[in-house]
């Protein structure tokens, strides 16, 4: 009885301490996400499109060297994520790279790319495990997550926090009900 007191106690705990505020794009956000959304076709990646069921998801990503704090042109980036139902689906049995849901992009000169998907649902028990899985080719390590602010507990933020290849992005929203964040990603080589 004790434990089971202590693990809904628990998941009150970090329930309760997720920030789920997602405030609106301010004039600046708006004027970056039209940017981004006017770069070249080779650095725009659509995952899902407008018929996947799920909260639309707009990330305005740019990545950097973390050694240099050079803005990575040309870089070649993949990015596979769950289904608002928490399933990867994957091609090949038991690789969740194989994701149904999956593109990649090329950055342009300024480590900018533009990826359009959903928001990924939670998968297993956990109501605070929502990410994208990005892999940066020739990068050392190469695998990186993006986790969701609004939809990371307390735990899932310590683990982030501790990480090198973890990035946690705020969640914004547009009048048209997307979702939309802004990420600076600093890349190991």
């Amino acid at each position: 009885m004790r434990s089971i007191y202590y693990s809904l106690l628990t998941m009150l705990l970090i329930t309760s301490c997720m920030d789920k505020e997602i405030r609106s794009l301010s004039l600046s956000d708006k004027e970056t996400l039209s940017e981004f959304k006017e770069l070249p076709m080779e650095n725009i990646c659509v995952i899902a499109g407008a018929d996947e069921p799920g909260q639309p998801l707009l990330l305005c990503l740019t990545l950097f060297n973390k050694e240099t704090l050079k803005p990575l042109s040309g870089q070649r980036i993949s990015f596979y994520h769950t289904s608002t139902e928490g399933t990867y689906d994957p091609v090949v049995s038991d690789d969740e790279s194989t994701a149904r849901l999956n593109g990649s992009g090329v950055t342009d000169s300024l480590g900018r790319i533009f990826v359009r998907t959903i928001l990924p649902g939670d998968y297993g028990s956990s109501n605070d495990n929502r990410h994208i899985h990005t892999s940066v080719f020739d990068a050392h390590p190469s695998a990186y997550d993006i986790h969701f602010k609004q939809y990371s507990g307390i735990m899932g933020r310590r683990f982030i926090d501790g990480s090198k290849q973890h990035f946690l992005a705020d969640l914004v929203s547009d009048n048209n009900q997307n979702l939309v964040t802004f990420l600076d990603m600093y890349i190991e080589f």
